[in-house]
């Protein structure tokens, strides 16, 4: 019979690299799945991020026999929610669990141990990010009440989006000058974007969307911004890229991050959306840019149907709140 013993915070260079090999067999396994992400070596971010894990996040490594069988790792953020409670966050290369037919009982055994640890610490909220394909990994978090909050999906951009033309909407990239000279319009589609989200059934307030935020963001030196317009010169879609790549099979130089999509709602259905996605890429690809990946809620059907069409989902959010009356009791 199999007997588990666990380490928190493990100590030297062999448990790291336990840990790293285990997260790069994940990726792996993943990669064959999802052939747009890279077929590389990625033992060097991962060691770095989990040695910054290691130092200022909690990590439990858990082993069968002597034998490394799996380990999750996440940071304790510093903020607190309005009732006191804290977030504990995983990046994806933050869990790994071998290959072994009992993969789904590690993951549960690994958060039960872990947040064992951390209730008395008055962490309450739990995001972990787990592979798309790892169904046992996925299955397991759900029967321990995670819930499926957003999904990381790439797309190769010399895959077309459209084929056809649409005419009369031209596509345009903004300088920063033609920004600022349509700064209310812009601002008007980010709240209509921002309701959007809070109707039903995605129902997703987002106290970060705020105007001074996407203000802020778009105007970033980072941060392109293209849009769609109709005969009459008005703007009618828009789109935005940006260097930020969540995790490290999509922070090179090459892989851009697209977010924002809006398309008013009496140009929905004709592919406007999918244009602006064409234009982007053709405009990226003259740059030699090879992919862009999109993050969007599970709970939003229309952005998970559309973004599936042409994306491949590569990573799920999973998040869960305990009870607070249970972290209370554990904390006393």
């Amino acid at each position: 019979m199999s007997q588990y013993k666990y380490f928190l915070k493990p100590v030297g260079e062999d448990c790291l690299n336990d840990a790293v090999r285990l997260a790069m067999d994940e990726y792996h396994v993943e990669q064959k799945n999802v052939r747009t992400l890279y077929n590389k070596d990625y033992s060097t971010e991962i060691k770095n991020s989990l040695s910054e894990l290691f130092n200022n996040g909690k990590c439990l490594m858990l082993y069968e026999n002597d034998v490394p069988a799996g380990f999750l790792g996440v940071i304790i953020s510093d903020k607190t929610d309005s009732e006191g409670y804290k977030t504990a966050w995983g990046p994806i290369c933050d869990y790994g669990i071998k290959t072994c037919d009992d993969r789904g009982r590690i993951a549960s055994l690994l958060f039960q141990y872990l947040s064992e640890l951390l209730l008395p610490l008055n962490v309450r909220h739990y995001t972990i990010n787990i592979y798309a394909h790892d169904k046992e990994v996925i299955q397991s978090f759900v029967l321990n009440q995670f819930s499926m909050m957003a999904i990381n999906e790439i797309a190769d951009i010399n895959v077309p989006f459209i084929k056809e033309k649409i005419n009369g909407i031209t596509f345009q990239e903004f300088s920063k000058s033609n920004i600022q000279e349509h700064k209310v319009t812009l601002l008007r589609m980010w709240r209509d974007l921002a309701s959007h989200l809070r109707e039903s059934p995605t129902y997703y307030y987002g106290a970060e969307f705020t105007e001074d935020a996407y203000w802020q963001y778009v105007n970033d030196r980072n941060t392109r911004l293209f849009m769609a317009m109709d005969n009459a010169q008005q703007i009618i879609g828009i789109i935005n890229t940006h260097h930020d790549g969540f995790s490290f099979a999509t922070s090179d130089a090459l892989t851009l991050n697209a977010s924002n999509l809006y398309v008013e709602p009496a140009y929905r259905g004709k592919r406007i959306a999918q244009g602006l996605l064409q234009y982007v890429s053709d405009v990226l690809k003259k740059e030699n840019y090879k992919r862009l990946w999109v993050m969007h809620g599970t709970g939003n059907p229309n952005a998970l149907r559309f973004w599936s069409k042409y994306f491949t989902g590569y990573i799920y959010q999973l998040t869960r709140s305990i009870d607070k009356k249970v972290v209370s009791f554990h904390r006393s």
